[in-house]
């Protein structure tokens, strides 16, 4: 316990980081790159974002299966899960170096707009170093992730983040273009691969080439066929395809504009996930492998009921503070991304509420469903995204990824839930997800109301002021227990683990099914 909550802070911290430093530094690169080398430079991360694909679902099942082996105690199964991850990571690892290549030739055919070529190939060939970095460090990472230590992974890319956004901050303004941002990025990812290995060193002992097996390649990939569809159907689904769509259809400028919007509802529901997800596979999964279902379906319940709570504040606050902020940070810009920011709210919210459901089915060997829902998402997503984006420009994506992404969080993984894992629907549908929902969300409205209005003619100090509001609000009734006598009694743990070194109190309380 002291290990989630402790790792599940560091983590919080990354992301604040992460969207203080990406707040900070987009309108400088909007202003200095423009909106076609800004919009040029989302199309080519994302094209690289997708050779996450790659890993055949590996970064799902290598920490279920490390976990597990921790859970139980067996130190023979851990070094051939090991050993066989990271062999099988190394071949990815060389598969994207081709794939980049593949990209670096084929850019003529899929970028028509760009005018300077070899300025777009220089940036490819510096995204291809650094997917040769993550892919490298990715064993790593998965190790540290298995034995919840969550904190040393933040702290390395807290460091990262901080080095990089200063140096691409210095480029900008002195005249650097984004050729010189890719290769910052590059160096970037190599020097937290070494800070990693440097900070993991007890993973090396566990992996040897003799001692990757045959078997359990099969096995990890027998686990991540279904979790691989899962996870690239997310991708594809949710965040991955609209940018593209967008400039096949519009403009490589409309798809810039769009991920200004979209970048704040996904900073919100990665600020989510590190608050209550970030540790929940390896938590479930060593539950799982030691057999201790009673504390499996307690632990999802807590979590659940704590995922509503921070979606709900998190979700209010985006909606109160987030088109005034946006007036503020690209002005120009802020009239086209508002309308996509406030569709993407509610879906947002909804996911960050089912991130436990998420990893109860994976960590349970029960993703197979939740898979073949994500796939029948993905295809109503494409074809409904690429319909609304003729008729009502961006704002059709937008509205497209809100109905997709409502349907599958708040019908069907509730539903699998119930069905796989055999817990009454009440308690997965209305003590879970709806009662907490609609109990904060009633009681917090009045609060993100008022703050919206105050906020009309905004200024950075009173967004500020605007947040911290809304956070003592929400913290006044989580303390109260007006939010839920649970919630209450699981806030009052967090902080006594955080603060003091109290090992008796870090036993979970009893949640109530």
């Amino acid at each position: 316990m002291p290990k989630i909550v402790r790792g599940s802070a560091m983590h919080v911290i990354e992301q604040v980081v992460r969207l203080g430093c990406g707040l900070w530094v987009t309108p400088l690169m909007v202003y200095h790159l423009g909106e076609n080398g800004f919009g040029l430079w989302g199309i080519l991360v994302g094209i690289f974002s997708q050779f996450l694909l790659l890993d055949l679902g590996l970064s799902t099942s290598m920490p279920r299966f490390l976990a597990r082996s921790i859970g139980n105690g067996d130190v023979e199964d851990l070094r051939h899960t090991a050993s066989t991850g990271t062999v099988g990571m190394l071949i990815i690892g060389f598969i994207a170096q081709v794939a980049g290549a593949i990209t670096w030739v084929a850019l003529p055919w899929f970028l028509s707009d760009v005018h300077d070529l070899a300025e777009a190939r220089s940036v490819v060939m510096a995204l291809t170093l650094s997917s040769l970095a993550f892919w490298l460090v990715r064993p790593i990472l998965v190790h540290l992730q298995s034995q919840l230590r969550r904190d040393l992974i933040a702290v390395a890319a807290i460091l990262r983040v901080l080095v990089c956004t200063a140096l691409v901050a210095w480029a900008l303004r002195s005249g650097r273009g984004l050729v010189t941002v890719a290769w910052i990025h590059a160096f970037g990812g190599l020097g937290e691969l070494v800070l990693m290995a440097l900070m993991d060193r007890s993973f090396f002992p566990l992996v040897r080439w003799h001692w990757a097996r045959r078997g359990k390649a099969r096995e990890l990939l027998i686990f991540s066929r279904w979790s691989y569809l899962l996870t690239t159907s997310e991708r594809i689904n949710f965040s991955g395809t609209d940018i593209f769509i967008l400039a096949a259809v519009i403009s490589s400028a409309a798809s810039g504009i769009y991920s200004l919007g979209q970048k704040f509802a996904i900073m919100f529901y990665d600020v989510a996930y590190a608050i209550v997800g970030a540790q929940l596979l390896s938590t479930f999964s060593q539950l799982d492998g030691a057999g201790n279902r009673s504390g499996l379906e307690r632990g999802f319940i807590a979590a659940s009921r704590i995922s509503v709570q921070v979606a709900v504040i998190g979700g209010g606050i985006l909606w109160a503070v987030g088109p005034a902020f946006l007036k503020r940070w690209v002005p120009q810009q802020a009239a086209a991304a508002t309308p996509v920011l406030l569709a993407l709210i509610l879906p947002h919210v909804l996911g960050a509420a089912q991130i436990p459901a998420r990893h109860l089915l994976i960590s349970m060997a029960r993703h197979r469903p939740l898979a073949l829902t994500f796939l029948v998402g993905i295809s109503l997503n494409i074809g409904l995204t690429v319909l609304l984006v003729r008729l009502y420009g961006i704002v059709g994506a937008a509205v497209a990824s809100l109905v997709v992404m409502s349907l599958v969080y708040a019908v069907a993984m509730p539903w699998l839930v119930v069905r796989q894992v055999g817990l009454p629907w009440r308690t997965v549908a209305w003590e879970c997800l709806w009662l907490p929902l609609g109990r904060s969300t009633l009681l917090l409205v009045p609060a993100f109301v008022l703050v919206r209005r105050w906020l009309e003619v905004p200024t950075y100090g009173h967004i500020m002021l605007g947040i911290a509001a809304l956070s003592a609000v929400f913290f006044a009734l989580l303390a109260l227990g007006l939010l839920g006598r649970e919630e209450r009694t699981w806030f009052h743990l967090g902080l006594r683990l955080l603060f003091k070194r109290n090992k008796a109190a870090a036993r979970p309380p009893m949640a109530s099914p």
